[in-house]
């Protein structure tokens, strides 16, 4: 009688939880993150995309996650020859010029596949340029914030400073070639009518 008289009183105030309500507090309840910001972002820009300019989004989300993956790659080995330079200064001046090197090899193609990516987004034809990049500013935040969670070690060991410094000898030219063949940098973009 008791427990009758209870649940008569929830449900007449409207206080009954039901599954759907316990779901919806639960997605309510989720932090916000860059990367379910990007997932949405993804799913609202993709929103009535045909085949061609589903295409034209890929192209131009490949470019920027492999652009963004040679910067990463980059700052990584910045800061491993920063960790080798401060704990065997011997292998200072080899090492920085030799980064320097790879530096100025890396460089111009990753330059040369913004100009390009820049292009697609200017010929695209899903959406204004400017939401364009607005999605990108969001791709690039959650990369950040998923890099934010992994902690570099640092390489302080001679041995493992001289397998970094002929690793930029092979890495170098291996990322060279893996963008201009990836982004396609040796061909003009083509417009289709």
């Amino acid at each position: 009688m008791k427990t009758r008289l209870i649940l008569s009183t929830l449900i007449l105030s409207g206080s009954i939880v039901s599954p759907q309500s316990v779901l919806w507090a639960a997605e309510a309840a989720k932090p916000e993150t860059p990367l379910s910001k990007l997932e949405a972002a993804t799913a609202e820009i993709m929103k009535g995309m045909d085949e061609n300019e589903a295409k034209q989004f890929s192209m131009i989300n490949n470019s920027f996650g492999t652009i963004r993956t040679v910067e990463n790659v980059q700052q990584s080995i910045a800061l491993a020859v920063a960790s080798c330079s401060e704990k065997n200064p011997d292998l200072k001046e080899s090492m920085t010029s030799r980064f320097e090197a790879w530096k100025d090899t890396v460089r111009p193609v990753t330059k040369k596949a913004r100009v390009k990516m820049d292009k697609m987004i200017l010929m695209q034809s899903f959406t204004s340029p400017s939401r364009v990049r607005d999605y990108l500013k969001k791709f690039d935040a959650a990369i950040i914030y998923r890099n934010q969670k992994l902690k570099p070690v640092p390489i302080e060991n001679a041995d493992d400073c001289n397998k970094l410094q002929k690793n930029m000898d092979k890495s170098q030219q291996d990322i060279v070639e893996l963008m201009t063949e990836a982004l396609n940098l040796n061909s003009d973009l083509k417009v289709k009518e």
